[in-house]
């Protein structure tokens, strides 16, 4: 490398061996071959190419400036993100339970224990056991918005923390309800705008579906903080416990809830690759 700087600084020039093994950074270590396999192919490649430069055209073949930012399947994929999104807030977002003592077959172990009472005296190894089940109640994320003034009373009567929990679904709920259909419309929208200036504006809006990822991530965090009920609230539903945490968090988010994450997940991830 030092001598040939110094034969190109003394103004000798350099052999097209050397000048190879220079360009290439030792990828030529020996004697190149020939770059052409005969004289039809290279004489065919140099009649395209002058082709292509009388026409005015001095980009390469399949070149990443030519390509769509957005792309057919692409924006089909982020069509089927936002109608998932916005239809799951009709589906169910949270869901609790209440366990129920079957009473049936309580009524039918207090009849059999009154028989041996009456009767002769029978020693067996039997245990009676009560059968119970659940009884769930569901809630949409539509619904919630609804029912702010009953299922929101009773959180925002509670501690700090669900109370904060309450403001940060609320904002989850109206963000799936808006995000989905400005994507849209940014996605299908006509307009004088070049496509470098459409696909720009269009990423800054898949940006901002990171923002109810963010929020749902920190509802699970204030989860694991804690929160006590307000008075009635824990006898509502067994499955919510005596206590807010985040067993009762997680416990009580339902199919639809996940599903709007999952297509946040979609738009936010494409927002990156623009």
């Amino acid at each position: 490398m030092v001598e040939q700087n110094k034969q190109a600084s003394s103004g000798g020039r350099i052999a097209p061996d050397e000048r190879f093994h220079y360009i290439g950074f030792d990828v030529y270590p020996g004697k190149t071959g020939e770059i052409f396999k005969s004289d039809s192919e290279k004489a065919s490649l140099v009649d395209a190419v002058q082709k292509k430069r009388s026409k005015g055209d001095l980009l390469r073949e399949q070149c990443t400036l030519l390509m769509a930012r957005v792309s057919g399947s692409e924006r089909t994929v982020l069509t089927v993100a936002c109608v998932i999104i916005f239809l799951s807030v009709f589906a169910p977002w949270y869901s609790v339970y209440n366990t129920v003592v079957d009473q049936s077959a309580q009524q039918a172990a207090t009849a059999q224990q009154s028989g041996n009472l009456a009767g002769e005296e029978v020693i067996t190894g039997m245990q009676v056991r009560q059968k119970t089940h659940n009884e769930y109640a569901t809630l949409t994320g539509l619904g919630s918005l609804i029912s702010i003034g009953s299922v929101g009373g009773s959180m925002f009567s509670s501690g700090f923390v669900l109370i904060l929990t309450a403001l940060i679904m609320l904002a989850y709920t109206l963000l799936s309800l808006a995000l989905p259909v400005y994507v849209l419309m940014a996605l299908y929208k006509g307009g004088k705008e070049s496509a470098d200036e459409a696909a720009l504006r269009l990423k800054k809006l898949l940006r901002l579906n990171w923002t109810p990822i963010v929020l749902f991530v920190a509802a699970i965090v204030l989860s694991f903080l804690g929160a006590d009920y307000a008075s009635g609230v824990s006898g509502m539903f067994s499955s919510l416990g005596t206590s807010y945490g985040p067993g009762a968090c997680i416990g009580s988010m339902s199919w639809g809830l996940l599903l709007t994450l999952g297509g946040f997940l979609v738009l936010a991830s494409k927002g990156i690759e623009i």
